[in-house]
């Protein structure tokens, strides 16, 4: 339960007996959790042959401020919260909210339904309350793989080995399995924070590119060989604007590769489907512990290319090059390449150049290394006949 928890920007308080006291920071992110562990209970019950070692929790959420002293809290909502829990409405297995919970979350993505007004023991007004069927959510199964994971340590329990799954191995398939799934606030948050962040990005880099390069500005003087510390300050900048170009071609890559080509997975109900069926474009992962999609040749080149953007790496070089003979980051920290006869490079010249840059480059700047020995130059301007000028 703990990495569900946590995905989800929960803090867990305290435990007191055989409960769990925590917060969130969304109402939303809240339910979703208490429905994620409520899933991984139910198969990980569905399991257990011992009808001693279920797990029969109850889950309620309720939202109100609290006082903080200090590794505790304190407050109406608190006492509010322990009251619901003891409501016979809400027996083992279940999910329960307040109606202020209920007001607070995204109610597009959770299912509830109404239960009415309950008295509380030593609340002075009736307090309404909702329950959260799991049959009713968009996400109702798990993933092969985590019941895998929970049929693991149904045995482990049984086993004087102990418990057969790492808690490393719980964490991270239990975080992957979130990420992809892709539901509350937490993600969203995430990904709203991602796109300010690119669209900052998008407008410095029309703005720089609408600049004029040394080249450009320089028509008529000298120009000299950039500096070091010049040519540091350009790449820093170009390797920002990498890491945001592969970001969000990743970003878009996935819900995109989903619709055309299918899901990449499988999960509990469609195994069932499978079994039997060698004509199946599913093969199943030892690894991952999955039944994977195979893919085609196309969809594998383009999901290669956006995993190891090397090619990404090398056009977008190139092309400015060629064009403005400068990347962004040259053109922002005034610098520009030009061949050693003082004209810019043509498309040809600027692929090459970008090639043998992104390749000198990966293994540990061996490339870049070259300027500080012999004629002091960087292995892709003595190959390539060129230079860089400030």
């Amino acid at each position: 339960m703990v990495p569900v928890i946590e995905f989800y920007g929960g803090t867990i308080i305290k435990s007191i007996g055989d409960a769990f006291l925590c917060t969130f920071v969304s109402a939303t992110d809240a339910v979703i959790c208490a429905i994620i562990i409520q899933l991984l209970l139910r198969e990980y019950n569905h399991r257990q042959k011992d009808e001693s070692q279920k797990l029969n929790l109850r889950v309620v959420v309720h939202s109100g401020d609290v006082s903080i002293e200090g590794n505790d809290i304190f407050g109406d909502a608190v006492n509010v919260t322990a009251r619901i829990e003891g409501l016979p409405c809400f027996p083992g297995g279940s999910i329960g909210i307040s109606e202020i919970t209920y007001m607070l979350m995204d109610k597009n993505e959770i299912a509830v339904e109404k239960l009415g007004p309950q008295t509380l023991k030593g609340i002075p007004n009736p307090v309404t309350v909702y329950s959260v069927p799991l049959e009713k959510q968009k996400l109702t199964t798990l993933p092969t793989h985590l019941l895998e994971l929970v049929e693991k340590v149904v045995a482990g329990r049984t086993e004087s080995s102990g418990i057969a799954v790492s808690t490393a191995e719980w964490q991270k398939s239990i975080v992957k399995f979130l990420q992809e799934k892709n539901w509350g606030d937490n993600l969203g948050k995430m990904q709203k924070q991602i796109g300010q962040n690119i669209g900052q990005v998008q407008t410095k880099l029309v703005q720089t590119f609408g600049q004029k390069t040394v080249i450009e500005q320089g028509k008529g003087r000298t120009l000299s060989d950039a500096s070091l510390a010049v040519r540091m300050k350009c790449f820093l900048i170009d390797l920002v604007i990498l890491a945001v170009l592969t970001t969000v071609l990743r970003v878009a890559w996935w819900p995109v590769q989903s619709l055309v080509y299918g899901s990449r997975s499988l999960d509990s109900n469609a195994i069932y489907k499978l079994k039997g069926n060698s004509s199946s474009l599913y093969v199943y992962d030892s690894e991952t512990g999955e039944y994977r999609r195979t893919q085609g040749s196309l969809e594998w080149i383009v999901d290669f290319n956006i995993r190891v953007p090397i090619v990404l790496y090398i056009l977008y070089f190139a092309i400015f090059w060629h064009l403005k003979s400068a990347s962004p980051g040259q053109i922002a920290g005034h610098s520009a390449v030009m061949m050693a006869d003082g004209r810019p490079p043509t498309l040809l010249e600027a692929l090459k150049r970008a090639a043998i840059f992104v390749f000198t480059l990966l293994p540990f700047g061996v490339g870049g290394l070259a300027i500080f020995i012999g004629d002091k130059q960087t292995l892709w301007d003595k190959f390539c006949s060129s230079r860089v000028v400030e």
